[in-house]
């Protein structure tokens, strides 16, 4: 799941399991001002999913999932489903009951705001036909605070395209923008070449990005990978989000893409959602939060809130460099930095973060290891790069 908090700009309209269609404004036409706003992104949930090997909590990992969201606080504007909301079926009737069983169960959520998109999982088969029965279009934009979203869909057409008259109808919408729009673009599959072997790109995706290309704040959100992974191009950023009922393998690194097999002594490994912080200055923070944290996290005693540690990287060092945790108690590590980008890696606990001058990264972890955990930085800063570490110390 993740929550994004953006400055707000627009308000707009509640969506409820369908989405209503609608045009940007001229710019001329609205008043701007900037507030800061949460909202949160679900990903890959695959309802309909069963195999045991993979993920023998098939039929509980998206109601935990909601009962995390439900648990949030403050609680976000709206949420988004960035596509495969359910898994695929050659029978169209099994296929429209589990779209409909999903959306009777995101009904759980307390933000009845929700945004859907579909994955090749829920539309390719068809075209959509079914997707769009249940939730209606499958590519829109809408205003929200000050924010310009454009939702795409790049999986109804099953040879991975956007094709010409959304490209068209595309175009119209961001002439419709004025030059300083901050945008942030939701699709399912990534709008780069990520990993085309694997069907992990959109065939005319440079299409889209050169529309986007004048525009100086993009995010572009997606998932379809089922991991984190980060791209930059010119002022466009890539954000893949985890997914919530397996995980894949990296880009290319095994022959045939396949599912993670579920690890008894990980559960949930690799599952989760990010929360997303956008402030005045344009700066926002992407937190992490695993499926199996989050869990331990609500049902925990604790009255006080999450405790945040903040971080700050410049060459050739970390402060603090030493921090002390508790096992078992979860913790954010707000990292920011004024010069270069650095690295953020302590690979004992799992932690990579990139820090970037302007935009506070953030990691959410619940240690379960005691002990003195080294981090480092692993993006070359300058010729102290190699003295940049620091100690993570987890105690009882």
């Amino acid at each position: 799941m993740i929550g994004i908090r953006f400055r707000k700009i627009l308000g707009f309209l509640v969506l409820a399991y369908g989405l209503f269609f609608c045009h940007f404004v001229h710019a001329a036409d609205t008043v701007t001002k900037m507030e800061d706003f949460t909202f949160v992104q679900l990903s890959d949930t695959h309802w309909g999913f069963n195999d045991p090997k993979i993920n023998p909590d098939a039929s509980l990992t998206l109601k935990k999932a909601i009962t995390a969201v439900n648990a949030m606080n403050p609680q976000p504007d709206f949420i988004v489903f960035t596509g495969d909301l359910t898994h695929t079926t050659s029978d169209a009737k099994e296929r429209r009951k589990r779209l409909m069983g999903f959306r009777d169960i995101v009904s759980g959520l307390q933000i009845k705001d929700l945004k859907f998109l579909p994955g090749e999982h829920d539309a390719a088969l068809d075209n959509g036909q079914a997707y769009k029965e249940v939730f209606g279009e499958t590519h829109y934009v809408f205003e929200h605070k000050g924010i310009y979203f454009i939702a795409l869909d790049n999986v109804s057409d099953p040879k991975s395209t956007l094709g010409d008259e959304q490209l068209q109808w595309m175009k119209m919408e961001v002439a419709k923008l004025p030059p300083d729009a901050r945008i942030v673009v939701l699709t399912h599959r990534p709008l780069f070449d990520l990993y085309p072997q694997w069907d992990w790109w959109t065939k005319d995706g440079a299409k889209a990005l050169e529309m986007l290309k004048p525009f100086k704040n993009v995010q572009v959100f997606y998932g379809h990978i089922h991991q984190l992974n980060e791209h930059t191009e010119g002022d466009i950023t890539f954000h893949a989000a985890k997914g919530l009922m397996y995980p894949l393998p990296a880009p290319g690194s095994v022959e045939k893409k396949a599912p993670v097999s579920w690890d008894p002594a990980s559960p949930y490994n690799g599952l989760g959602f990010r929360s997303i912080t956008v402030k005045a200055s344009g700066e926002f923070v992407i937190m992490e939060y695993s499926v199996e944290g989050v869990m331990k996290m609500a049902m925990a005693d604790v009255d006080s809130p999450e405790k945040v540690i903040q971080i700050t990287a410049k060459k050739f060092e970390y402060n603090p460099n030493k921090i002390v945790l508790k096992k078992g108690v979860p913790v954010s590590l707000e990292l920011t930095t004024k010069d270069v980008v650095h690295g953020f890696n302590c690979p004992e606990l799992g932690i990579h973060a990139e820090i970037r001058p302007g935009k506070a990264a953030a990691v959410h972890i619940t240690p379960q290891k005691i002990g003195t955990f080294e981090f480092f930085c692993d993006i070359f800063c300058g010729e102290g790069h190699e003295d940049m570490r620091g100690k993570i110390v987890v105690e009882p």
